[in-house]
């Protein structure tokens, strides 16, 4: 059953194929083999898949990327657990399997281990959606979409597949390491296990944000602001539950990445450029509040202060410690993230910190309650504490109804 129809891909039709690549294949065959100077491209010159070195490590990965894309961020890697040295590895079909070679030693990474072929009767292809897919026969057996990296592209799933089974799978966003190697990162983006009505950020094991939920008919996402180029879809059934987005039929493709730091970037391709969205998520107060949205200035690294108040730093998930380097560490990584509304020094050394990215009206409630001195967040123009009060700036809360798939 599929949760969209055909549209998803509309967004074809924004590209146009490139008289270089013309010639380039876009399938992989039995016998063949991918070396790490070679790619094969999307039957339209969207995606192109290959090798690349990232950061400074020189340890090479199989990714995917846009092929317009100048600096080639991969939107998809396959083996960010088992990097290869550098110059080493090639890709092949071999007993009808995907398999990473490291060509100076004898180890090998059987992409598709957990749904392995059964003849030799296989073909992997790149598709322009960016799937990389192994076909047997008339089957497909194995996608990386269902192995996704930080990266959601349209099409793809986020949720809990097999429910009840030995093995249920789980789909999540698992961010880089740091912008340079794609190991894996700190946070996450999906369902919780025990809660399938709630769609978070994890740092770890504990929610980081909470940003989407199940309110009994609609499956909701709060956004500080949003563009009109998604058709989300929320998919509930016994043995599957997931969210999946297309784009809509207009000049623009995005999509979303959880980012090494916490944030959820939202990136977009038009007339063949891609830039940021800027765009951000909510704090807590938009799940309770339906009439506004209390948020971080967009533009915070350099157009904020940070005001002094006396009382208690609320205790709760959205609450995080952190070791800080330099004696002004903790404001300088509060102010990195825009998602940060306040901190605390936790020793009196001020090598310790704790962050909050909760509602800033909860923490302005516990003011008076306790002699903590908490660093706030507010614009550079509210000098005095008593106006930061009054012009905490209000948004429209944009509402993401998600249609639903019975």
């Amino acid at each position: 059953m599929r949760a969209f129809n055909s549209k998803a891909f509309s967004f074809l039709l924004i590209f146009s194929p490139l008289s270089c690549l013309s010639n380039a294949s876009n399938t992989l065959r039995t016998g063949e083999t991918l070396y790490n100077y070679e790619t094969l491209v999307s039957s339209n010159g969207v995606f192109e898949l290959g090798f690349f070195s990232s950061g400074d490590s020189g340890n090479e990965y199989v990714g995917i990327w846009f092929i317009n894309d100048k600096d080639k961020k991969a939107v998809w890697v396959a083996n960010r657990e088992d990097p290869l040295p550098a110059s080493s590895g090639s890709l092949s079909i071999t007993n009808g399997n995907l398999v990473i070679y490291n060509n100076r030693t004898s180890d090998k990474t059987i992409l598709n281990s957990d749904a392995p072929a059964t003849t030799n009767n296989t073909i992997a292809k790149l598709l322009d959606s960016g799937n990389f897919v192994l076909i047997q026969g008339e089957k497909m057996i194995w996608q990386s979409f269902e192995h996704p990296t930080d990266t959601f592209l349209p099409g793809m799933k986020l949720g809990l597949f097999n429910i009840g089974a030995s093995q249920p799978r789980v789909q999540f966003l698992l961010s880089w390491l740091n912008p340079g190697d794609p190991g894996k990162g700190s946070f996450s983006l999906g369902f919780d296990r025990e809660n399938k009505t709630q769609f978070n950020i994890w740092w770890g094991e504990s929610v980081y944000q909470e940003i989407g939920f199940w309110d009994g008919k609609n499956f909701r996402l709060f956004f500080e602001s949003s563009s009109n180029n998604h058709n989300f879809s929320y998919v509930s059934e016994e043995k599957e539950t997931y969210v999946t987005f297309s784009n809509k039929e207009s000049i623009v493709f995005s999509w979303f990445v959880m980012a090494y730091h916490g944030v959820i970037n939202e990136y977009k391709m038009e007339d063949q450029r891609i830039s940021m969205v800027n765009y951000s998520l909510c704090d807590g107060t938009a799940v309770k509040n339906s009439s506004g949205c209390l948020i971080i200035p967009l533009v915070c690294e350099n157009g904020d202060d940070f005001s002094e108040i006396t009382g208690l730093m609320p205790t709760s998930i959205i609450t995080r410690r952190a070791t800080a380097i330099g004696i002004n560490g903790c404001e300088l990584l509060c102010r990195s993230n825009c998602s940060c509304v306040a901190y605390a020094y936790s020793s009196s050394d001020r090598y310790g910190c704790e962050l909050y990215y909760g509602s800033k009206l909860d923490l302005l409630k516990m003011t008076g309650k306790g002699n903590r001195a908490i660093l706030l967040r507010g614009h550079r123009k509210s000098s005095k504490l008593f106006h930061f009060y009054y012009e905490i700036r209000r948004f429209e809360l944009i509402t993401i109804l998600f249609h639903v798939v019975n």
